[in-house]
């Protein structure tokens, strides 16, 4: 198989020799944009395996080690799902991608392999796994008391965001003398609104951060008959917060 270095030069070479052509032509700089941009795409669809996606240190299955397992360590499903990610100030598509929701680490599935990498946090903007969006947030000394560094899987993206921080408790059990585990879920949700994050655990925290629109909020939940119990609660705030964002600033 040829190297990206040998295709990209030969691509570039065979650029530069179409150059006298365009210009003895005087054809506009147009066709020669549209020519780069063809050759950067195909040099990019005959290597997606770009070096700096799989360049993490590998990612090993810890819970593998126990004889039995309650659940797993994932966002959703144990396995790779489709995904995408923002890395190293690129965007990469098509790949499989798990969430460990314990080690708060996206986890990447190398092509035609069972080996799986992890990449390093600080490089991720954001991630995709079969349909939900996550962005990294970074707390800084206004927001560190409420909100921590880590990802989010974002909910609402308007005039206000909802948040959810998915993740897992693991517990070990000694059993017969083995030792097995448990991963639990532990998930908490926030709303940021004019730059401040408010951690939303009940109806009342929610009316809280909608209190300037008060009135409408409240008419919306009573004709709505949103409920803000435990397993009702996301879904409501989801729905009201989509509402309020629709509603003109005071």
């Amino acid at each position: 198989m040829k190297t990206p270095g040998i295709i990209w030069a030969a691509l570039l070479c065979t650029l530069a020799l179409s150059q006298p052509a365009f210009s003895q032509s005087a054809a506009p700089d147009a066709d020669l944009a549209t020519s780069v941009a063809a050759a950067q795409q195909l040099y990019a669809a005959s290597f997606p395996a770009h070096s700096q996606l799989y360049s993490g240190p590998e990612y090993v299955d810890y819970a593998k080690r126990y004889r039995t397992s309650t659940g797993h360590q994932f966002f959703a499903l144990p396995t790779r799902q489709p995904g995408s990610v923002y890395y190293n100030d690129h965007y990469f598509s098509n790949l499989q991608l798990a969430y460990d929701e314990v080690l708060e680490q996206v986890v990447l599935g190398l092509p035609n392999s069972p080996l799986t990498l992890r990449l390093i946090n600080e490089n991720v903007r954001y991630f995709t796994i079969n349909g939900h969006r996550f962005a990294r947030v970074v707390a800084d000394s206004a927001t560190a008391r409420t909100i921590r560094t880590g990802y989010y899987e974002v909910l609402v993206d308007s005039t206000v965001q909802v948040l959810a921080k998915r993740m897992k408790r693991m517990q070990e059990h000694i059993e017969q003398h083995d030792t097995n585990v448990q991963f639990t879920d532990v998930d908490k949700f926030f709303i940021k609104k004019d730059g401040r994050y408010y951690p939303v655990s009940s109806k009342s925290a929610v009316m809280r951060v909608f209190a300037d629109h008060s009135q409408e909020v409240q008419k919306y939940v009573r004709e709505h008959k949103l409920k803000f119990g435990k397993k009702e609660r996301v879904a409501a705030v989801v729905e009201l917060a989509t509402y309020y964002s629709g509603l003109p600033a005071h």
